[in-house]
């Protein structure tokens, strides 16, 4: 009969590093009536952490115990920052270490701990009232730590460029077509004398040849100026006079009702077709306002 090979299985428990990013400290606690055993050889002070319980994923176990031992605090997870074998009076337990980033709320320490204290890397390394276990995960978690502040810079100067890219790439649309400015402001003249032209062609004409190639020459120098980043200001009358895109030529009163104000700043006529390039006006619209 084949034997079967037995299975031995470490009971789990976990540990949360928490860093203060602002301060550059880690948080640490100090137990409660530890036992002797856990005083030789792992010293005074420890990280939150406990057990993993049955059912339980390594995430919720961790925010369990976090929750448990110093609060409702708001905090960014990590990662996973390291595994060992820790050794105890009872036996021997596979160590789940986590990092996680503190961000605010007050520390609310249970039974399990009498004081906690927020301590640099520095700090701890100098000091012996604290175990080489948790010296070493500490510098553990300041190379991640660097890792991850690099990446982070590294990913701010990719967007940073990309940016950059996009501005570069608006402003070379603008200085071309600024550039073409003095042929646009050129050919404008020609189009209103094609407007003054086309918009007065007796209907029984419209759609003689002669007509037909005149629009279709009308149209040509639209399309150029369009291509060339030059968009028409729409304005209609009965609008209300904006002096931004608008020019004012004459104010006419009103004189159907003399007790209303002889200012309405309406536009009543359209006398010239106003232009802009990229959003920017290069020559305002031509109104008569009442």
């Amino acid at each position: 009969m084949e034997k079967k090979e037995k299975r031995f299985e470490l009971p789990i428990a976990q540990k949360a590093i928490i860093y203060d990013k602002t301060t550059g400290k880690f948080l640490m606690l100090k137990a409660n009536n530890p036992t002797d055993y856990f005083k030789k050889h792992y010293g005074l002070w420890e990280f939150p952490g406990g057990r993993l319980e049955k059912d339980e994923s390594l995430l919720q176990g961790i925010e369990r115990e976090i929750k448990e031992e110093v609060g409702d605090i708001n905090y960014d997870y990590d990662c996973v920052l390291n595994t060992r074998i820790a050794e105890f009076s009872f036996g021997k337990m596979l160590m789940i270490d986590h990092l996680a980033f503190y961000k605010e709320g007050e520390i609310r320490l249970s039974d399990e701990h009498e004081e906690y204290k927020w301590k640099t890397a520095s700090d701890i390394e100098k000091n012996d009232e604290y175990g080489q276990w948790l010296k070493e995960l500490v510098k553990k978690a300041g190379e991640r730590i660097r890792e991850k502040d690099y990446f982070d810079s590294w990913k701010r100067c990719v967007a940073d460029f990309e940016n950059y890219k996009k501005r570069q790439k608006e402003n070379a649309k603008d200085m071309i077509a600024f550039s073409n400015m003095n042929m646009i402001l050129q050919i404008l003249p020609v189009l209103d004398n094609f407007h003054a032209s086309t918009d007065h062609i007796p209907e029984d004409q419209k759609k003689s040849p002669w007509v037909t190639g005149i629009m279709h020459i009308q149209k040509q120098l639209e399309k150029v100026l369009e291509d060339n980043g030059v968009e028409e200001i729409a304005v209609k009358i009965g609008d209300n006079f904006d002096p931004s895109v608008h020019e004012a030529i004459k104010q006419e009163e009103r004189i159907e009702n003399k007790e209303e104000s002889a200012c309405k700043n309406i536009v009543k006529k359209i006398l010239m077709k106003g232009y802009k390039i990229n959003g920017k006006v290069i020559r305002a619209a031509r109104v008569i306002v009442e």
